[in-house]
């Protein structure tokens, strides 16, 4: 088992050490009552919100927004409510101005308005969310940190998971590959919460632990966003509604940043497709786009904890973890353009999860080695597939150039060395 579980099995295992007592017989005259047991270590946070203040105070508005049609009830949910004052300290975190995009979306005439205002607020705290899981692996203060995990749990918990279990229901439904992997997203961030929650409490706070629980959070919430993403647009030209392509432009208004100096092209590209006719939304040409960029991203962390000599180490660990993460948004692209090539996803994320596991321990680089040139294999044969010129982890891409012709099909993707900012 990876060390990176140790804490979660260690709060399972004295949880079960405080399984009820068999009754005893009461005491007499000659005996003294047995001391009352300590009662259990708290192991689990209070509910979400209840640890955090200024997310606490704003779930009321949170729950009006979601239930929200038109805009005089969003306006009453965030105009000088507690859910405006947490954007508003988002914004003050982010250097963002999503409270001005907001207010403005909440003045505007657009049949679509309603959906643009809850995609700029669930955004958001989207935003939020990931300073506050940044906060708590990078401060050097211990309370700092714990508050700013318990910030990120509550948006979590009472506004982004929503969308998760969509996601969740959606693949309940289906039984294609895809649909298998996605049924477990929210119990995987779920769960990726509580590790760090017994993380933090750990004297010294457990880094091994940590570190990667926040890049699983992250890249699994990016998942759910890209699955919904391409669900929206689908939805949009299928049925002609604007109100679906207004929600999927909002959805890729989270993952916009991902794009910036990895595919930056593509960002306008995305937004055309979103913003235009509904039903000349091409789905899988928006997919397209966003996974340049992750197949880029996730590049860098197929190598980065062997060539940064990261073995063994917390950084290493999430640097694997966060490939790891990033790799299975990346799952239905790469069956569906590599299936000529005998793709494999469960074998690709078997190999993944080895790599994890033996950079966490640490010690046999050849494994390591041979684990990490499969992952970079099939990476560059993702990017290859996409029409990426270059299998690389630091170039953006090129302005777009007129379609391209059969005559002139990109060249074989190669691997370059290099390395990319971290995300």
């Amino acid at each position: 088992m990876p060390r990176t579980l140790a804490p979660l099995l260690a709060a399972l295992l004295v949880t079960a050490c405080y399984e009820p007592q068999t009754p005893q017989p009461a005491p007499t005259t000659a005996t003294k009552p047995a001391p009352a047991p300590l009662p259990p270590p708290q192991l689990t946070p209070p509910a979400p919100g209840a640890d955090d203040p200024r997310c606490g105070a704003a779930v009321v508005y949170l729950n009006a927004v979601r239930t929200a049609t038109e805009l005089s009830a969003l306006r009453s949910a965030y105009t000088k409510t507690a859910l405006q004052a947490l954007v508003q300290a988002s914004d003050a975190a982010t250097k963002r101005e999503d409270d001005v995009a907001i207010t403005t979306l909440l003045a505007a005439t657009d049949p679509t308005a309603p959906v643009a205002v809850q995609s700029a607020i669930h955004g958001a705290l989207a935003q939020w969310m990931r300073h506050n899981l940044k906060l708590a692996v990078d401060d050097k203060d211990r309370n700092k940190r714990a508050a700013a995990w318990a910030a990120a749990r509550c948006v979590w918990a009472q506004d982004l998971r929503q969308l998760g279990l969509a996601l969740q229901q959606r693949s309940n439904e289906l039984s294609s590959e895809t649909a298998r992997d996605d049924a477990t997203a929210v119990d995987i961030i779920d769960a990726a919460f509580t590790v760090g929650n017994v993380a933090l409490a750990a004297d010294p706070i457990d880094e091994r632990a940590l570190l990667p629980a926040h890049q699983t959070i992250e890249k699994t919430w990016y998942r759910v966003v890209h699955r919904e993403l391409g669900a929206a647009a689908t939805r949009a030209r299928d049925n002609k509604d604007p109100l679906a392509a207004r929600h999927a432009l909002g959805l890729f208004d989270m993952l916009r940043d991902r794009l910036q100096d990895k595919n930056t092209p593509g960002i306008a590209i995305v937004a055309a497709h979103l913003a235009g006719d509904p039903t000349a939304i091409d789905p899988a040409a928006v997919l397209r786009e966003v996974d340049v960029a992750l197949a880029k991203r996730t590049r860098k962390y197929c190598s980065d904890a062997l060539t940064a000599k990261l073995l063994g180490t917390p950084a290493g660990i999430a640097s694997a973890q966060e490939g790891a993460s990033y790799a299975r948004v990346l799952l239905p692209g790469m069956r569906a353009r590599l299936a000529d090539q005998k793709f494999d996803a469960d074998a690709h994320v078997a190999s993944w999860t080895a790599f994890v596991e033996a950079v966490d321990a640490g010690v046999d680089e050849v494994e390591i080695k041979r684990l990490s040139d499969d992952l970079v294999h099939w990476n560059c044969a993702y990017q290859q597939a996409l029409g990426v010129r270059e299998c690389t982890a630091t170039a953006d891409e090129p302005a777009k150039p007129a379609a391209l012709t059969p005559a002139s099909k990109p060249a074989p993707a190669r691997p370059t060395p290099g390395s990319s900012p971290r995300g």
